[in-house]
C-alpha cells in the first residue's frame, strides 16, 4: 500500500508539474492579414468648364471708331464681324479682303472743316505725293456701279461721302451721292440706291492710327 501511495503521489506531483509548465507558456498571437490599400482613382480631375473666348481677330460688331479727319481707318462689314474689309484691288476697283493690308487703309478728309461730308482717300497708295480718292464708277452697259480710285476733286458729288448710322445701331452706312455702298454675296462692292426692303450693308470702322498723307491745299 505504501508503494502504491508513493507511486500515486509521484504521478500527481509529475502531473502537477506538467500542468504548471503548460499553464506558464504564452501562445504567439495570430497574425491578421495586412489591410488592403485604397483603390487608386484612374479618372483625371474634372475641371469646371469655362466659356470659350471669341476667335482671334474677330472685330467687335458695332459702329466702331468715330469718323474724323487726320486718322486712317478700315471699313469691315458687320455681317462678317469686321473681317471682310474694303480694299483697293486690280485696276483701282474697290473689292473685299480678309487681310489687313496697305490698300485697305483709308483716310476720311472733311470737305469743309467741321462738316460731316468727307472724301475717302487712300492712306498708303500715293502717286506724285498725292493720295487717290474713291469715286462712283460706271463700267458701262447694264453693269452695276462700282467704287474706283480717281484723282481727288472735292467739287464732284460722286466723291463726297457721308456715314449715317444703320437703323439697328450695329454699324454705319457708307453713302455717296444718294447711293449706298453694298458688299455682295460673291465678294463684290457696288453702289446703288436704297429701295424698299433692300438689305443695306453696315460697316464697322476701326481706327488704325494717325494719317500720314498731305492735307488738301498743302
Amino acid at each position: 500500500m505504501s508503494k502504491i501511495a508513493l507511486l500515486a503521489g509521484s504521478c500527481l506531483i509529475a502531473l502537477g508539474a506538467t500542468a504548471c509548465s503548460s499553464s506558464g507558456t504564452t501562445a504567439a498571437p495570430a497574425t491578421s492579414p495586412a489591410p488592403g490599400s485604397a483603390p487608386v482613382s484612374t479618372s483625371a480631375p474634372v475641371e469646371s468648364g469655362g466659356t470659350p473666348s471669341a476667335p482671334a481677330g474677330f472685330a467687335p460688331v458695332g459702329p466702331g471708331a468715330s469718323i474724323q479727319g487726320g486718322r486712317q481707318f478700315t471699313f469691315g462689314t458687320v455681317q462678317s464681324g469686321g473681317q471682310q474689309l474694303l480694299t483697293v484691288g486690280s485696276g483701282g476697283i474697290v473689292t473685299l479682303t480678309d487681310h489687313l493690308e496697305d490698300p485697305a487703309l483709308f483716310v476720311t478728309t472733311p470737305v469743309k472743316p467741321g462738316g460731316d461730308k468727307y472724301l475717302i482717300q487712300t492712306a498708303k497708295l500715293i502717286e506724285g505725293g498725292e493720295p487717290w480718292c474713291l469715286s462712283v464708277h460706271s463700267p458701262g452697259g447694264s453693269a452695276q456701279l462700282q467704287l474706283k480710285t480717281v484723282a481727288c476733286d472735292a467739287g464732284k458729288q460722286d466723291q463726297v461721302f457721308t456715314f449715317p448710322k444703320a437703323e439697328d445701331g450695329k454699324g454705319v452706312l457708307i453713302e455717296v451721292g444718294g447711293l449706298f455702298v453694298l458688299a455682295t454675296s460673291d465678294g463684290k462692292v457696288i453702289a446703288q440706291e436704297s429701295g424698299e426692303g433692300d438689305g443695306l450693308t453696315a460697316f464697322t470702322v476701326r481706327d488704325q492710327g494717325k494719317s500720314t498723307i498731305p492735307h488738301l491745299g498743302d
